[in-house]
């Protein structure tokens, strides 16, 4: 990738240039951080600029750093920090931590394990989002006689509860729905329920498998997919899928509008919910699973601050994704106007949000999770691929097993060859990746 790069313009001294990948929404707050540090930091600039991150390629980055332009700091999410790495587009900042006087266990673990590759540090965990707590409407309960205290906590319950709340009309179209089980993209659907029945989609490196091993058929995992399709054929997917998605705008989603019972809710969802269902008796807590699968559950994921390859790691660009990451200032700013949990365990943030009603549930979960997606190079390619097998076994009526099965295959297949790539430019044999 950084092979013919052009000459790399001189930094403008005591200038810290970050790309970012927050909306409009996010941008007062983005603004208070950068007036923060600038007032605590009165020798150094910071310049902050939209860099629009599709979670895949981010191909105005790579291009950027093959250019030789890219910024001084960039965000990574932490999916992508382990293939980026991998393609020589991340510096190391091991030395850089090392002497900084932080730790790895001032963060949240799997965040943590999510800012390195091959025992490098590339990047320091910023986010901490838990994914996710189930919310349910207490009205909808009461209305077809269930406890509106008493949730689901096993599958088997929540399918009970889904056969009296969901209804059919005349036509057999769904007017009013259970939940709707893969309503989080396919592959992070996936991601949720099989951990929560108790499965890995993936194995942690080892001497034996120094990337990490592909586990997408992990019979827990199967059971998952299992269930999510037998499901599909009871309420028909096509019309969960058009119940979900036939109306429009935000303030007209099925669970805000109170016909849809219940879901599995983002954090970032709690300031939504707040605006258009401001009135709605709502329950929180953890996401149901098997007597033998894992509770409480979830995996997490977040942003991370990197640097390019192509640039020098500057003390002035490493204290700025320091302050950012780790100061009671900076991490408020994240919590209170960004709705963030940070990924910095030691935030005093912390004492408010685990005692919030709403908040403390996501607090549960970021305190007991101990997944991520993958720490794996090749996730990107995992995640369509989780996603594809999820819409042959859903669409098509294929075998869970069977499209599981030939995930681990060609995953497995490309992981290797990242495999092969990675030892021969350790031996220097060859390039990174392009």
């Amino acid at each position: 990738m950084l092979g013919g790069c052009l000459s790399q313009p001189s930094p403008e001294a005591h200038v810290v240039t970050i790309w970012q990948p927050f909306d409009a929404t996010d941008q007062a707050a983005l603004d208070h951080i950068v007036a923060a540090f600038e007032r605590t930091h009165p020798g150094i600039k910071v310049r902050m600029s939209y860099a629009s991150n599709d979670l895949t390629s981010s191909q105005k980055l790579f291009l950027a750093i093959a250019g030789g332009v890219g910024p001084d700091v960039t965000f990574v999410d932490g999916q992508q920090l382990s293939e980026w790495a991998a393609r020589g587009a991340l510096a190391d900042l091991t030395d850089s931590f090392d002497k900084s006087g932080l730790k790895p266990e001032d963060f949240w673990t799997p965040r943590w394990k999510e800012s390195t590759f091959r025992g490098h540090v590339f990047a320091i965990p910023w986010g901490a989002d838990p994914n996710f707590a189930f919310v349910w409407n207490k009205d909808m309960f009461r209305k077809v006689g269930l406890d509106p205290e008493k949730p689901p906590r096993t599958i088997d319950d929540l399918d009970r509860m889904v056969d009296k709340l969901t209804v059919v009309d005349k036509q057999g179209n769904i007017t009013t729905l259970g939940i709707n089980p893969w309503e989080w993209s396919g592959a992070n659907s996936m991601f949720t329920w099989g951990y929560a029945f108790g499965g890995n989609l993936y194995k942690e490196p080892d001497a034996a498998h120094p990337l990490g091993t592909v586990t997408a058929d992990d019979p827990k995992v199967v059971e998952a997919l299992e269930w999510m399709a037998k499901f599909g054929r009871k309420y028909d997917v096509r019309k969960v899928n058009s119940f979900s998605t036939q109306v429009v705008g935000i303030g007209n989603d099925p669970f805000y509008a109170g016909k849809a019972a219940m879901r599995l809710l983002h954090v970032s969802q709690i300031k939504t919910l707040h605006q258009y269902a401001p009135t709605m008796d709502l329950g929180i807590g953890l996401i149901p699973a098997p007597l033998d699968g894992e509770y409480p559950n979830g995996w997490i994921g977040g942003w991370s601050l990197a640097v390019p390859r192509n640039r020098q790691v500057r003390p002035e660009a490493f204290e700025f994704i320091k302050w950012m990451c780790t100061s009671d200032e900076a991490t408020a700013i994240e919590a209170n106007e960004m709705e963030q949990f940070p990924a910095y365990a030691k935030s005093p943030v912390f004492g408010r949000l685990s005692k919030d009603p709403v908040r403390g549930v996501f607090y549960q979960i970021l305190a007991h999770a101990k997944h991520v997606r993958t720490l794996m190079p090749v996730q990107g390619y995992y995640m369509e691929r989780i996603g594809r097998a999820m819409d042959e076994v859903l669409y098509g009526g294929a075998s869970p097993r069977e499209a599981l099965a030939k995930v681990t295959v060609d995953v497995s297949k490309r992981l290797q060859a990242v495999s092969d790539e990675l030892a021969m430019h350790d031996s220097g044999g060859g390039g990174h990746r392009q």
